[in-house]
């Protein structure tokens, strides 16, 4: 009966190109994704993220307490400074996290700290160390002072140790909904590790972050990406040796009002989640995708830029949906359930990049989504039989 309910469509295989390399790996058992963080990243990279707001205005912000932030800012240079106008994607291994046991005056942060294994963000992130070292700021806690002649300030391009290049990632997620967040996200509570948590299963898991990228100026100016906004990871675990894929998906506004000029209410944005599998693997079956909405308040009017150019679209207001692929002699079909309807068309979904290697047989693309959030969004995505 769900099957019959659910909508009907036609997906286009848009080219007949070998599968792209990092798309192969997502036909991996995720212990070997797990085992090796480099492949991890390069999987999680595949993730395309965009906000509406990605420009950003104001190349600085302030604590907001009363008149007492704006006179650090104005007299102190205590700040934030952006490092690019643009809102920026990282991809790295966490190293550390961290989280606020308690309220102070308006911030609850929920921390990442994270390395990089691929050259493309470990070249940004010594720019931002480079950018540090020059201004040479130290931080007033003395246990804080900074060694600006070692590295990472300081590097043997020959023997980079990524470690030390670490980026923090930071946000105050909004106050009534923490506590769910806490058991259906991420930790945002003390007393529990990423790795007890059923949604990581390892303390340094691999994450995608996506936000304003800043020193932290009312410290050492040591770099961040604060606030992240998109947030989004793939459960992989040494002991999992299946290859259905889980991914985790967060859109957050920042609730502390300290950065109200980098963090727009409604959020409005799309990502873009990728999948591949083999058409004779599922000739007779549909290759399943269920989308299972967590944490989340009210949404708004979906941007008609969001969507544009997307073609055929579909909603959560619907019950799933039933997509044809058609290549010659091969038939597939995609089949997405949702754990529950939302009476509401501002969530949209749609196919895009599909790739049917003619050689391998494997089938390769993305779904996208098309979300305006009031103050959060969170979802758990599962591609592929477990």
């Amino acid at each position: 009966m769900l099957s019959e309910s659910m909508a009907q469509q036609t997906i286009t295989i848009e080219t007949h190109e070998p599968t792209p390399v990092n798309f192969h790996y997502l036909l991996l058992d995720n212990s070997n994704v797990s085992s090796n963080d480099s492949i991890n990243e390069l999987i999680v990279d595949l993730v395309q993220p965009m906000l509406l707001d990605s420009v950003i205005e104001k190349k600085k912000q302030h604590h907001k307490v009363f008149l007492v932030g704006w006179g650090i800012h104005a007299f102190g240079g205590y700040n934030w400074r952006a490092l690019d106008m643009t809102k920026q994607k990282f991809v790295g291994t966490i190293a550390r996290t961290t989280r606020s046991s308690e309220e102070q005056f308006t911030e609850y942060d929920i921390n990442f700290d994270m390395y990089f294994k691929l050259p493309h963000y470990l070249e940004k992130i010594t720019y931002a160390y480079d950018r540090q070292r020059e201004l040479g700021r130290q931080d007033y806690r003395k246990s804080h002072r900074t060694d600006y002649s070692k590295s990472p300030f300081v590097r043997d391009t020959a023997n980079i140790i990524n470690g030390h290049y670490r980026l923090h990632c930071e946000l105050t997620p909004a106050g009534p909904f923490r506590d769910q967040l806490h058991y259906a996200f991420y930790p945002t509570r003390p007393g529990i590790s990423l790795e007890q948590h059923r949604n990581f299963g390892t303390n340094m898991p691999t994450m995608g972050m996506y936000g304003t990228w800043c020193l932290d100026c009312n410290h050492s100016c040591h770099p961040e990406v604060h606030p992240y906004e998109w947030i989004w990871w793939l459960t992989a675990t040494d002991f999992d040796t299946s290859t259905q894929k889980e991914w985790l998906i967060g859109l957050f506004h920042e609730s502390s009002n300290r950065l109200k000029n980098w963090s727009q209410n409604p959020l409005s944005g799309t990502i873009s989640i990728p999948f591949a599998f083999n058409a004779l693997m599922y000739d007779s079956i549909a290759f399943p995708i269920e989308v299972e909405h967590l944490v989340f308040n009210s949404f708004n009017t979906i941007d008609s830029s969001l969507t544009a150019g997307s073609g055929n679209t579909f909603a959560s207001s619907e019950k799933g949906f039933k997509g044809m692929l058609r290549s010659g002699a091969i038939s597939s079909q995609i089949e997405v359930v949702f754990n529950h309807s939302i009476p509401s068309k501002n969530i949209q979904y749609w196919f895009s990049s599909v790739n049917h290697d003619l050689e391998t047989n494997i089938i390769s693309g993305y779904l996208n989504f098309a979300i305006s959030a009031n103050d959060l969004y969170t979802a758990r995505i599962r591609m592929g039989q477990k």
